[in-house]
């Protein structure tokens, strides 16, 4: 069977005309046919039922499942050929999410610092979701992300390396800005503040809001981090956050939330299973097996 073959039929299944396939392939007509021809030849089953006075067809009951299984096999042959084309690359796509980068990367520059495979280390900045999305994707080749369970994902491999707590952070004139704690019950009439959809903040709160059923007003959502501690700060109301994202230079109050049931900020290395690009494992082995995640 040619991948050319099939290359040919899934276009003629989308474009349903021989003559508009051959176009677009810049062919010629009977190239299409000999092609539909040698398929049919190999599943020992008809593939289309052709009208040939209007150059159009429909696909037979095997013909649509064959052109089921051709989408996923021209799915996997780009894959892989993308990340064969990569093995000569030099440069290793490496995500962080703004608050991870923000409070992990100074450390990995520091350990990091003159070794040479960190000079081919290109960095992406995204929310966790999005992130998480480009490693399936392939766009990137590792990453380090955040989420509400530990990540088991098909095709990726996922090593927890932190977990956090998320807070609530208001202005230090706001009425709770004196307390050490406080119920998600208590913010029912709050006004929060909030990252946008594509971070895992919006993640974690939905399920403390479905967990106790109490739905706060969100008045307004940024995809910057330090825009959303500006707000609180400015009183355009109150924010959830994970802790590593607040520090003492920010002048807000933070508080614990008392409630048995709050999602965790768990941050994990992910890579793709089985991935080969030169230093990749290199790479892989000196996150795992340092104590940068364990400094203080």
């Amino acid at each position: 069977m040619k991948f050319t073959d099939l290359e040919y039929f899934d276009k003629l299944s989308h474009l349903q005309s021989f003559s508009k396939t051959a176009d677009f392939f810049n062919v010629s007509q009977p190239t299409i046919s000999f092609a539909l021809k040698r398929l049919e030849k190999e599943m020992k089953q008809p593939l289309v039922n052709r009208n040939r006075s209007h150059d159009t067809f429909s696909l037979t009951e095997a013909g649509q499942i064959l052109e089921k299984h051709t989408l996923n096999i021209i799915k996997e042959a780009v894959a892989a050929h993308e990340e064969i084309d990569r093995i000569s690359l030099p440069t290793i796509e490496f995500g962080l999410p703004q608050i991870i980068g923000n409070y992990y990367f100074p450390k990995l520059a520091k350990h990091f610092i003159g070794n040479e495979m960190f000079k081919n280390i290109a960095t992406h900045e995204a929310g966790s979701d999005l992130l998480l999305n480009a490693l399936k994707d392939r766009r990137l080749d590792i990453a380090i992300i955040s989420s509400v369970e530990p990540l088991n994902v098909e095709g990726l491999e996922a090593i927890e390396i932190d977990r956090k707590q998320y807070l609530i952070v208001v202005n230090k004139d706001h009425p709770l800005a004196s307390r050490e704690k406080v119920s998600f019950q208590e913010l029912v009439d709050e006004k929060f503040v909030a990252l946008k959809k594509g971070f895992v903040h919006p993640i974690a709160f939905r399920k403390l809001e479905e967990t106790y059923n109490i739905y706060p007003k969100i008045l307004y959502e940024t995809p910057d981090i330090n825009i959303l501690k500006k707000m609180i700060a400015e009183k355009n109301g109150i924010g959830f956050i994970v802790e590593i994202a607040v520090s003492k230079q920010d002048g807000l109050a933070t508080l614990h939330i008392d409630n048995k049931k709050v999602p965790e900020f768990i941050i994990s290395l992910v890579y793709k299973k089985g991935l080969k690009m030169p230093g990749i494992e290199k790479i892989v082995e000196e996150l795992k097996n340092n104590d940068i995640f364990a400094e203080n």
